[in-house]
């Protein structure tokens, strides 16, 4: 046998288990799976002695923020920290200027990412005004359609009025033209007439606008915004019979509602951000608007950790990071104001080791982290088995990990263009050493060496 790119002597996750193998790669694909030490030629031979092979991790919630924001972040930004991560498959999002929700404007956000980015990609497309159109938008074979059920107060950004849907009837028929597309919905759930009520009476009005009382707002009353946005879309997806995917599962009472409409027959999946697992009260405190977005209190974080950590996951559960970097001059009046400030922050480079890390002290395998980051978004999206395992004839997408490396995050790290990190000054064991897409390195010894436009665009299958 003769490959292009032989990896030797790994410890290799392969068909549910860890075992000892090296892989053979030609081209753009996994041509072997065999024993260590097996005599082969190859062209470039790795010695991965003592490191740990995965697939590649999936994140199908990321804003690079090009075209129309890039003083924040862009494709070739978002995807070189991608690489930086683990990550061979990225998703963005449709909050960009203008806002990708027509079909022409999906013909050309494709052949732009494609230009810039350094790994494989796909897109959530905004609701069209009219929506006959989602189905010519469907047939680019993009992952889905995405709503906001939110706009904001007091900034024009992230969560802008052409793609926040604030009527339950227009949300209907939104998942009424999804259905009959088979196309994926995927829902950022609020409660705004709900947080404007209770942002104005019980906090602007008494001159509480830092950033823990922008996290008790989201809050209050015990996450009522968010369990009461999780219920209807619940309801809604059942009524409507389409493929809901709800984004920022982090409460313990969405929890037991997916969980009780999962086994109703709802077709659902929950994206579960990581910053949900880590970031806590004393980090707001401390570094306030730097780590906002929301705060998730300790029993919804337990919450989540109990799906992750399930002998059997309750219902269709992965994570996706939400990865939404911003300037850091839109973010220090946060300190004062937080509802002015943009919500936010870069995860995607990061979000890997923190399971690791946990993973590390026991507290999560190994195995469910190559679940909820690989194999489940490969599957409910439509890419499996081309992406999302190990496997003959599968895109040779890996991450090659060191388990024992321990290192500090900093944002001097970052490639992100944000210039800050939500979990600056953590230390973390196991990091990312080598990260490959289709049979090449974007990233070999920590450092991204992948270039723009090597990235392609990975159709999703219906």
């Amino acid at each position: 046998m003769k490959f292009d790119l032989l990896l030797k002597n790994g410890t290799v996750y392969f068909d549910g288990d860890f075992i000892k193998a090296d892989i053979g790669i030609n081209g753009e694909k996994i041509s072997a799976i065999i024993a260590p030490g097996s005599s082969v030629e190859s062209l470039e031979t790795v010695d991965i002695a003592g490191k740990y092979v995965i697939p590649g991790l999936i994140d199908t919630h990321v804003h690079m923020r090009e075209p129309g924001f890039t003083h924040k972040e862009d494709i070739t930004t978002a995807t070189q920290a991608a690489a930086a991560g683990g990550v061979t498959l990225a998703v963005d999002m449709p909050n960009v200027k203008p806002s990708t929700n027509t079909y022409e404007l999906t013909i050309e956000h494709k052949k732009l990412a494609a230009s810039k980015a350094v790994v494989d990609f796909n897109h959530w497309i905004g609701p069209p005004a009219d929506l006959s159109e989602v189905d010519k938008i469907m047939s680019e074979n993009v992952i889905g359609i995405k709503v906001f059920m939110m706009n904001d107060t007091k900034r024009s950004y992230p969560h802008m009025p052409e793609l926040g849907i604030l009527s339950y009837g227009h949300l209907y028929e939104i998942f009424q033209a999804c259905k009959r597309n088979n196309a994926i919905i995927a829902v950022h759930p609020h409660n705004q007439e709900l947080f404007e009520w209770i942002e104005k009476r019980y906090f602007w009005e008494k001159g509480l606008t830092k950033p823990e009382d922008y996290c008790n707002a989201l809050r209050y009353g015990d996450s009522i915004v968010y369990d009461t946005a999780f219920a209807a879309l619940f309801i809604l997806a059942r009524s409507a019979g389409v493929k809901l995917n709800l984004l920022h599962l982090n409460t313990y009472l969405g929890v037991k509602m997916a969980e009780w409409f999962a086994n109703q027959g709802v077709d659902l999946s929950c994206e579960m951000n990581p910053a949900h697992f880590f970031i806590t009260l004393d980090d707001v405190k401390k570094r306030g608007p730097y780590v906002l977005g929301t705060l998730t209190p300790p029993k919804d974080q337990e919450a989540l950790w109990s799906v992750a950590q399930s002998k059997d996951l309750p219902f269709t559960a992965f994570w996706g990071t939400d990865h939404a970097p911003h300037h850091i001059d839109e973010k220090e009046i946060g300190w004062t104001d937080m509802w002015k400030a943009a919500g936010g922050a870069p995860y995607i480079q990061d979000y890997l080791s923190l399971f690791l890390n946990e993973a590390s002290k026991g507290r999560i395998t190994l195995k469910r982290i190559v679940e909820l980051g690989c194999e489940i978004p490969a599957r409910r999206f439509g890419f499996w088995p081309r992406k999302g395992c190990i496997r003959v004839g599968s895109d040779a997408d890996l991450a090659v990990l060191d388990l024992e490396k321990v290192r500090i995050i900093t944002k001097e790290q970052g490639y992100s263009r944000a210039g800050y990190n939500p979990f600056e000054g953590r230390e973390v064991k196991g990091v990312p050493v080598h990260t490959i897409v289709r049979g090449s390195f974007v990233m070999k010894d920590e450092k991204v060496i992948g270039k723009p436009g090597y990235g392609k665009f990975i159709p999703a299958s219906r």
